[in-house]
C-alpha cells in the first residue's frame, strides 16, 4: 500500500510535488514559531538555540551515522565557519523577536531574507545587478518602513532583531551557495549543528545560564528540534523540484499560517500594517524571482 502511495507520488509532475513539499514547509514552520513562544517564557534565546542543535544532531544521528567518514571532509571549513556565524545570528536573532514581538510583524520582516541575499552575493560573490533588481530591491526595503513606520512608532529591540535575524538568514544562504559547488547537504548540516552547539552554549550563558529543561518541557523541545529540521528538509526538496517563483508564492502563506496560529493559541491580534509592508516586499521579491527565472531559460543551451 505504502509503496503503490509513493509509486503514484513520485509520478506527479516536478512542480506539484515542490508544491507539496514547500506546503508541508510551511505547516513546520509555523509549528516551530509556536512552540519557541510557548517555551520562550521558560527559557532564554541562547537555551532554545542550544536545545535545538542538540536534539537536531541527535536527530540526525542516522543520517550521519550513514554517511561515515565522508561527512567529515571539506576544503571549505572557513566557509562553514562563516555559514554558520551567519545562520546562528539568524536563528538567535528569529528566536528573540518570536519571544517578544507581534508574529505578523515579525513575519513580515522574515520576507526581507532574498533582498539581503541579493546584497551579500554582490559583495561577497562579485554578481552583477541591474536597474529593475535595484528598484525592486529597494521597493522590498521600503515594505519593511511600511511594517516598522519609524517616527510614527518606537522601532523595538525584537524588530531590529528581527531585521539582523534575516540579514544572518542572507549570508547563510550565499555561503550555501559557495559550499554546495563541491559539497553535500548532509555534510552543511553536521556543520551547522557542530558549529552551533558551542556558540549557542556561549548565548545561553551569557543570558543567564542553562538549565535542565522539566520532563514536561522535554516533548516541547524535541518538537522544536523537530519541526526546525523537517522546516529545513521540505524546503530543500521543494526547491529541488519546483521552479523558484512557486516556491516564493507558497512560502508567503506563512504570514497568514503564523498570523492565524498566533491569535488561535495566544490571542495575538494581527498587525494591518505588517500585512501592507509585507505584500509589498513579496511583490518585490515575487518580482526578482520571476525576472530571475526567465533569464535563466533565456540563457540556458537549447539542443535541436
Amino acid at each position: 500500500m505504502t509503496g503503490g502511495i509513493v509509486d503514484k507520488f513520485t509520478r506527479l509532475p516536478p512542480n506539484l510535488r515542490g508544491f507539496i513539499w514547500i506546503t508541508l514547509s510551511t505547516f513546520a514552520f509555523m509549528s516551530m514559531v509556536m512552540i519557541v513562544r510557548h517555551l520562550a517564557d521558560r527559557y532564554n534565546t541562547g537555551e532554545l538555540a542550544f536545545w535545538r542543535a542538540f536534539i537536531g544532531l541527535s536527530l540526525l544521528a542516522p543520517v550521519f551515522a550513514r554517511s561515515g567518514s565522508a561527512l567529515f571532509r571539506t576544503r571549505r571549513f572557513g566557509w562553514h565557519l562563516f555559514r554558520n556565524l551567519m545562520h546562528f545570528v539568524g536563528v538567535a536573532g528569529w528566536f528573540y523577536a518570536i519571544s517578544q514581538i507581534n508574529l505578523s510583524v515579525g513575519m513580515s520582516l522574515q520576507f526581507t531574507v532574498p533582498l539581503f541575499t541579493i546584497v551579500l552575493a554582490i559583495m561577497f560573490l562579485g554578481e552583477r545587478v541591474d536597474t529593475a533588481r535595484w528598484i525592486a530591491t529597494f521597493l522590498g526595503f521600503a515594505g519593511v518602513l511600511i511594517i516598522l513606520r519609524p517616527g510614527l512608532e518606537p522601532v523595538t529591540m525584537a524588530a531590529v532583531a528581527a531585521i539582523v535575524s534575516a540579514a544572518g538568514y542572507a549570508g547563510a544562504n550565499i555561503a550555501t551557495k559557495v559550499l554546495m559547488r563541491d559539497g553535500t547537504s548532509d555534510t552543511i548540516v553536521f556543520y551547522m549543528n557542530v558549529i552551533h552547539l558551542p556558540l549557542a552554549l556561549i548565548a545561553a550563558l551569557a543570558m543567564g545560564g542553562i538549565s535542565l529543561p522539566s520532563i514536561g518541557d522535554v516533548p516541547w523541545l524535541i518538537g522544536l528540534a523537530a519541526s526546525a529540521t523537517l522546516a529545513h528538509w521540505l524546503l530543500a526538496r521543494a526547491l529541488a523540484l519546483a521552479d523558484a517563483s512557486l516556491i516564493i508564492i507558497v512560502d508567503f502563506t506563512k504570514l497568514p499560517w503564523v498570523t492565524l496560529g498566533a491569535f488561535v493559541f495566544f490571542g495575538e491580534v494581527p498587525v494591518v500594517w505588517a500585512w501592507i509592508g509585507g505584500a509589498v516586499i513579496f511583490v518585490a521579491t515575487l518580482y526578482i524571482v520571476r525576472r530571475e527565472t526567465r533569464a535563466a531559460k533565456t540563457a540556458a543551451p537549447t539542443h535541436d
